[in-house]
């Protein structure tokens, strides 16, 4: 089921980044869309479950036996057409962890973190020692490079929580 649900999900979500122009906008600001994220999320899992419930027992998405966590992770790393900003790297990935660490207290079968890296080229040296910190919070961790409207790169990543 989770392999199901983790092509599922990448496949929904990187279609819908990758046709918005909207969000091509944030991308190029650095800016979050988490919210976004969480509803579009809704949306597609609707598709496969009646039971979606946004919100709940203090998680971004619950439904069926699944409990999952939303974030946007917004670099600073130079990107050609980006708005050069500061952005905390370090406290974005912390963020990421705490979310990891709360689940793991809730009482659901399946427990995953979803989360969206950008701008960002998969494998790039000054994010991988980043990832390999959630990589060791994690039972798998699985990974789908895209591109906004725009082409600007990011990653979706769907970690699974022991």
């Amino acid at each position: 089921m989770a392999d199901y649900l983790v092509e599922f999900i990448f496949n929904e979500l990187v279609n819908k980044i990758e046709a918005n122009k909207g969000l091509a906008l944030f991308a190029l600001r650095r800016a979050k869309f988490e919210g976004w994220l969480k509803l579009e999320l809704c949306d597609s899992l609707l598709k496969i479950s009646h039971n979606v419930v946004p919100e709940k027992d203090y998680i971004d998405i619950v439904f069926d036996d699944w409990a999952v966590e939303l974030k946007t992770v917004n670099t600073s790393y130079r990107y050609e057409s980006v708005m050069n900003k500061t952005r905390p790297i370090t406290a974005n990935v912390d963020s990421v962890l705490t979310d990891i660490r709360k689940l793991r207290d809730k009482n659901y079968l399946h427990k995953a973190v979803l989360f969206v890296v950008f701008p960002l080229e998969e494998n790039k040296k000054e994010w991988l020692k980043h990832l390999d910190k959630i990589k060791r919070e994690l039972k798998e961790l699985h990974q789908k490079p895209f591109r906004f409207k725009n082409g600007i790169g990011g990653v979706i990543y769907f970690g699974i929580i022991e």
